[in-house]
């Protein structure tokens, strides 16, 4: 039997696909683009331009594989069903709440919270811990998408990253809608992390994602005291206007965002910190982008992600009128261009540092690192995929990062 599969959208999506693909072939199906028995399309809807993107590829999947089942699961499949099944024909769905039962369905296997053994190909391991958002976001589809607050069971996750660790991942990644929110039996994210830093095992910890008014001194302590955890935050700003930010339904300031900031770097080292940004937001001004790049060039963020404002059906935002094309994608290429020179100094600021990093691949006579604080780093030294070294950074261009092993 075969099967084949193509997810969209974030790190959550991944997983949730690579958990259910993980189990087709413990039962003996083969990944198989040709002619595959069945073929999941994990689907994502958070902007217009990915959904069309879904659209076509669900087409062109059908139109080439006329004789396989096509399941469709994800966020549109989700708030989108009628649309999809209009549209397409000989297709089945399943909503994200129930995307579980595509296992238990074909196979008769239970995999309720998405558990995985490893990542195919991969030297990280990536894990779901957390489901579901609850903030109301002017702009974001995801808690129509992904409604139920669901945490993964404490000793599942132990359990989980325990077996990880024996199949000889050395970076594990800790995932979830809203990570910041994760309870299980009366325990909170900061108690992971301290039953996660006893574990024996010569393993890292990333953390994927946390709302700002999620981290506290705590939390940043944890991380601080033990080399377990990476030296790495993202943490969504989305905007660096207080009008924007309001107008957004974002529950901080950007006093409140700068003073986290502030509170990472005098406890943590070489601490990368990157973000998410949203530009052309339907009420952003000229000013209010221009306060939005002057808050993060004096904040020297290591990074950022990008998005171009999306108007989202069933969101509050939906009603206002978007801005000229034109105008977004001029502030794209601008905070697109911040970001560039963002990661350029970050990285200089890094030039002599011995560095915590992960090998994850040859390529082009270089060996690929990343770094504790989320810097990709070449060397012309071999090193084993998966294999954590320390890397100390020797010289930055505009394209590339080199160093050396110590």
């Amino acid at each position: 039997m075969k099967i084949s599969y193509k997810s969209f959208g974030c790190r959550v999506n991944q997983i949730e696909v690579e958990s259910i693909i993980e189990k087709f072939l413990k039962n003996g199906y083969e990944i198989s683009d040709e002619n595959p028995d069945i073929f999941i399309i994990n689907s994502c809807c958070v902007t217009e331009k990915t959904e069309k993107e879904v659209l076509r590829f669900i087409k062109k999947t059908i139109d080439k594989n006329p004789n396989s089942k096509i399941i469709i699961t994800g966020c549109l499949a989700t708030v989108s069903k009628d649309k999809i099944e209009n549209e397409f024909k000989n297709i089945t769905i399943y909503s994200n709440e129930n995307k579980n039962k595509i296992v238990s369905d074909f196979l008769g296997i239970n995999d309720d919270y998405f558990s995985v053994d490893g990542f195919r190909e991969r030297t990280r391991a990536f894990i779901k811990v957390q489901d579901g958002c609850n903030l109301k976001c002017s702009y974001c589809i995801v808690p129509l998408t992904r409604s139920v607050m669901i945490s993964k069971p404490f000793e599942n996750v132990i359990f989980e990253i325990k077996r990880l660790v024996e199949n000889g991942y050395k970076e594990i990644v800790i995932s979830g809608t809203r990570l910041g929110a994760y309870s299980s039996d009366n325990k909170r994210l900061k108690d992971l992390l301290k039953a996660i830093e006893k574990l024996n095992g010569n393993f890292r910890v990333r953390l994927s994602s946390l709302e700002p008014m999620e981290i506290d001194n705590e939390l940043i302590d944890i991380i601080k005291n033990s080399d377990r955890f990476c030296s790495y935050f993202h943490i969504p700003l989305q905007s660096g206007s207080d009008d924007v930010l309001k107008a957004m339904k974002r529950p901080y300031t950007t006093k409140n965002f700068a003073q986290k900031i502030e509170m990472i770097r005098k406890k943590i080292n070489n601490v990368g910190i990157y973000s998410d940004v949203i530009v052309g937001y339907p009420t952003e001004t000229d000013l209010d982008f221009k306060k939005t790049i002057n808050f993060i060039s004096e904040l020297k963020l290591s990074g950022l992600h990008v998005f171009t404002y999306s108007p989202r059906p069933n969101t509050y935002s939906f009603k206002f009128k978007d801005l000229n094309p034109f105008i977004k994608k001029e502030r794209s290429s601008l905070m697109h261009k911040l970001d560039k020179k963002l990661r350029f100094d970050f990285a200089t600021s890094m030039i002599g540092k011995s560095l915590d990093s992960l090998s994850l691949r040859k390529k082009n006579n270089y060996t690929h690192f990343l770094t504790t604080n989320f810097i990709d780093v070449l060397t012309n030294e071999n090193a084993l995929p998966g294999e954590r070294i320390r890397v100390v950074i020797k010289k930055v261009d505009d394209k590339n990062i080199f160093g050396e092993i110590v």
